[in-house]
């Protein structure tokens, strides 16, 4: 059953700022509407295909588990596809060409991850938006430019497009929630791979991605199994890519240790309180359990051990400076007051500060 999404692309193309908050939707039979997505995608992907269709006059049609637009208008020709195999991914392929000059603005309410193919035109648009784009080389039988790149924030950009130039790509795009699920049915096989998309260095990542989007087709894929194939490609493709960053023996979770010691190990450097463990998971797209399980492996403490024990060690360096009183060292270290510095101190090492300086010192 093909079912018409015109008028709710359309209304779509009126919330605030491309689906980039949870805002009002446009009036709809006298109401107004909250919507999170379209269809059964979720408001994360819709956000980053939605604002395309609609400033470039695409009517969209779901045939099945895929999603099949056309240009109506005078904006461009041409046509697009997508399908969301999983909840937090999206394929999608596009070959349009503007009927003349625009800017097209367009939005993202979270982080995500990209591997594509592009055109000439469309590699151009891409870079001088400001994507963080991560060329890979060619791909095979002329398909684009292999690329990838991680956007970490919700950020809006605006790409012009000039007429009568086409615009070709093809993409895999995966949310952090994607590698979630995965890390919670094999625990520990994929930490890291997320933030890979923009550290592609090995020619085992290249060549996984290059398999993945070759895979992807230029027509939509509305036979049987279809969207079960698109899933196969994805899966293969984190599965290499996982294969890839374990590098054999060792595994994604050294690096993302490390990542996770130089970011605490900054902070106590510069005089900030050790980063904690919510805003270490969210820098580092991970979840909270990943982390934590990872990092205990890896250094047999915790997150928060680790930091406090980092802060109680720079206390004592700078506590061997007599020049500086003990409530110095406090705010150098960034504790709220003093007396916040002596009970972490003492709970740390057994003794005060002072009495800690009386003994080592003297």
């Amino acid at each position: 059953m093909i079912e018409d999404l015109t008028h709710r692309i359309m209304a779509i193309a009126y919330c605030s700022r491309w689906l980039t908050n949870r805002r009002r939707y446009r009036k709809k039979d006298g109401r107004i509407r909250n919507m999170g997505g379209v269809g059964d995608i979720p408001r994360e992907l819709a956000a980053l295909f939605v604002p395309q269709a609609v400033q470039l006059e695409m009517r969209l049609e779901r045939c099945g588990a895929i999603w099949v637009g056309r240009a109506v208008g005078d904006a461009a020709e041409g046509t697009m596809w997508l399908s969301a195999p999983t909840p937090h991914c999206l394929v999608l392929h596009h070959d349009v060409t503007p009927r003349a000059d625009m800017e097209l603005s367009e939005a993202s309410t979270g982080p995500y991850a990209c591997a594509c193919a592009l055109g000439d035109d469309a590699l151009r648009c891409s870079r001088t938006c400001g994507l963080p784009i991560r060329p890979l080389g060619p791909g095979a039988g002329g398909g684009g430019e292999l690329a990838t790149f991680v956007e970490r924030a919700p950020r809006e950009h605006v790409s012009s497009l000039l007429a009568g130039r086409p615009y070709r790509s093809r993409s895999i795009i995966v949310l952090p929630e994607f590698f979630d699920e995965l890390d919670r049915r094999y625990p520990g096989e994929f930490s890291g791979v997320f933030s890979s998309f923009g550290d592609v260095s090995s020619r085992d990542e290249r060549l996984a991605i290059a398999r993945a989007l070759a895979a992807v087709p230029e027509r939509p894929p509305r036979e049987a199994g279809g969207e079960l194939a698109l899933r196969a490609t994805v899966d293969a493709m984190a599965a290499s890519l996982a294969a890839s960053r374990a590098g054999g023996t060792a595994t994604g979770e050294g690096d993302l240790v490390r990542r996770a010691r130089d970011a605490i190990e900054l902070a106590v450097g510069s005089g900030e309180a050790p980063t904690g463990v919510g805003e270490l998971a969210d820098r580092l797209y991970v979840s909270r359990s990943r982390l934590c399980a990872a990092f205990k492996r890896e250094t047999g403490e915790s997150v928060g051990a680790f930091g406090r024990r980092l802060r109680a060690e720079r206390a004592c360096e700078l506590l061997r400076d007599r020049a500086l009183g003990v409530a110095d060292v406090a705010v150098l270290l960034g504790y709220p007051s003093p007396s916040a510095f002596d009970h972490a101190f003492s709970q740390a090492t057994g003794m005060s500060p002072s009495a800690w300086r009386k003994v080592t010192i003297s």
